[in-house]
């Protein structure tokens, strides 16, 4: 890395921490806030514009640093940008957030962003044709988005996963030499250290859907170029961003085994339950996860197989030890608990 590009790094990071001052500062001007509810860990009012500080000095970085790529990618994440944007201002349905995030990672993948090879499974490479691998591609896609979206319920936790997971890219850009792989992870990371100044317990700000939708867009566009250049394998995206899916499957399944709607908002995230274990104390939390997070990301990157199918079944051993060790007894029998 040259003199020139830590300099632009360094200035990343004053944007992002810059706008997210004047977004706390001019709160109740900009009125895009957070209030206080039964699902909240919060007791006042707060803004939840961050994810303008992280999309503004990402955008102001990949421009800056000139990233051999093609900038049409840019195009689908101002539209995902835009949902969140308007998701925390006006208020969407989940189902309608779904949707958008689904023709988004559809024109992904109609940019060039695309796969057609899905991991080797028994010594059989696993190929779709084109029009189910874009199915394919976009609900799986649209799934990550969302499950970023939904892990974003304590401060700081979406920022500090999103870091872990970045580091692993950051990393194969290092191993492999490719300059547009490293850029944009240590851009995204750079800029979400800039937020996270003002969003770390006690949080002054959230990064909102604008923030997380973004992040969860930006690293699927990050794997999925990861595994067209054979740097990684379709599957082993499950450990290298085990958490946010972990917890986002748990959480359907669960709530389908209770017969309750599995796009309904309720307390039973994997971070809800850890920080009531944890006596509400969030910073522990957060860094409890971070930690569960670092060993599955280490373990994705260093899973050396040639058969797919042995992280697929580790992947679902730990779904298994995480849904019958983080739900409780009743719930599983199917009774509600408040």
């Amino acid at each position: 890395m040259n003199l020139f590009n830590i300099y632009v790094l360094i200035g990343i990071f004053g944007i992002s921490a810059i706008v997210s001052f004047l977004l706390v500062k001019y709160k109740h001007v900009i009125r895009i806030l957070d209030e206080p509810n039964a699902r909240s860990h919060h007791k006042v009012v707060i803004p939840r514009s961050g994810g303008i500080a992280i999309f503004s000095a990402f955008v102001t970085g990949v421009f800056s640093l000139d990233i051999s790529h093609d900038y049409w990618f840019l195009a689908p994440l101002f539209i995902i940008f835009v949902l969140g944007l308007y998701d925390d201002i006006k208020g969407i349905s989940s189902k309608k957030k779904l949707l958008v995030t689904f023709f988004s990672s559809m024109l992904l993948f109609f940019l060039g962003f695309d796969l057609e090879r899905y991991g080797h499974f028994f010594g059989h490479e696993v190929i779709f044709p084109l029009w189910i691998s874009c199915l394919f591609f976009s609900i799986a896609c649209a799934g990550f988005i969302n499950a970023v979206n939904l892990i974003d319920g304590l401060d700081g936790l979406a920022s500090f996963i999103a870091l872990i997971i970045l580091s692993a890219f950051a990393y194969l850009g290092l191993k492999w030499d490719d300059v547009f792989l490293f850029n944009m992870a240590v851009l995204l990371g750079v800029s979400i250290l800039g937020f996270l100044v003002f969003n770390w317990h006690p949080a002054k700000i959230f990064m909102g859907d604008s923030g997380s939708l973004s992040l969860g867009f930006i690293i699927v566009l990050l794997c999925v170029y990861a595994i067209k250049q054979h740097y990684i394998t379709a599957v082993s995206v499950l450990l290298l961003a085990a958490l946010p899916i972990l917890d986002t499957l748990i959480v359907m399944v669960r709530r389908v085994v209770n017969k309750q709607n599995p796009f309904k908002a309720d307390k039973t995230h994997i971070h809800h339950i850890i920080l009531k274990q944890q006596n509400r104390h969030v910073v522990r939390t957060v860094l409890l996860m971070g930690v569960w997070q670092m060993l599955f990301t280490y373990i994705g990157l260093g899973f050396k197989v040639r058969d797919d199918v042995y992280i697929l079944i580790l992947f679902l051993l730990c779904f298994c030890l995480f849904y019958f060790s983080l739900t409780p007894k009743k719930r599983r029998k199917g009774y509600h608990v408040s």
